[in-house]
């Protein structure tokens, strides 16, 4: 999925360990990527990332969790809806990456009082809460947005997600009643292997509209639109917390055999 270990150290001290003490986002720069962070006594973290025009989002100080690709939030931030979110999991690391990080980002810069829930799962015997109040002053989070070229506002951050949760399709087979299998793109051949987070509004007869990537690793080599071009072909299977108007998140996985 993504690289791990490397990564997850260096994030790690980019984020201050200290407690926020200031009512603004802290603004570093390291291996060439602008990140904005704010840090609690508690042990987490807020690590918002622009590298290569490329945005992430991290949340760190959760409990580690080996298995699952992915962990579902409860998210309730001040001026919005309670939620449930999507995030990837790195394996027996404690961090998750939102899988719409711009969507995260516009919910972080707004300010006022983050409650994150992460349920129990499998490995977890105890779900967790944590109340983590937001700096005010979204100043140096702006400036990661706007390296990143991503808006401060999209009509889609008030769309729910679908109740069931984002993964590989065959996982699920009663959420998708035919994923289209996009091409291997002929420019991607030296890539060898590729990874695509796309959002799609879930429209009548289960139909994909307004398809959009999410993230494309490694960018701009071609993966992103083979997926997009695939997308229409797809049918997600309606039922309840599967309704038109919803938003789905979900993965391709590109191999060259």
């Amino acid at each position: 999925m993504i690289a791990a270990a490397t990564l997850v150290s260096a994030l790690l001290v980019a984020a201050p360990a200290a407690a926020q003490d200031q009512d603004g986002w802290t603004l570093t720069e390291a291996s060439g990527a602008l990140i904005a962070s704010a840090s609690y006594e508690s042990g987490q973290s807020f690590v918002v990332r622009c590298r290569n025009k490329r945005l992430d989002v991290m949340m760190t100080g959760v409990p580690t969790e080996s298995g699952p690709q992915t962990r579902r939030l409860e998210w309730a931030a001040q001026g919005g809806e309670h939620q449930r979110q999507t995030w990837l999991n790195l394996a027996d690391q404690p961090m998750i990456f939102a899988s719409r990080p711009a969507h995260v980002a516009r919910i972080l810069r707004k300010g006022g009082m983050a409650s994150v829930r992460l349920p129990a799962s499998s490995e977890t015997a105890q779900a967790h809460r944590y109340d983590l109040p937001l700096p005010s002053d979204p100043d140096g989070l702006d400036q990661v947005l706007a390296a990143c070229e991503t808006r401060l506002d999209d009509p889609r951050d008030d769309l729910i997600e679908i109740d069931p949760p984002y993964e590989r399709p065959g996982v699920f087979p009663d959420i998708w009643q035919r994923f289209a299998a996009p091409q291997y793109p002929n420019s991607a051949m030296s890539a060898g292997a590729g990874e695509v987070l796309f959002s799609c509004i879930v429209a009548e007869a289960g139909r994909l509209r307004d398809c959009r990537i999410e993230m494309e690793n490694p960018p701009r080599v071609g993966f992103g639109q083979a997926t997009l071009d695939a997308l229409p072909s797809s049918r997600l299977r309606l039922g309840p917390g599967v309704e038109p108007g919803r938003l789905v998140v979900s993965r391709t996985l590109y191999r060259l055999d």
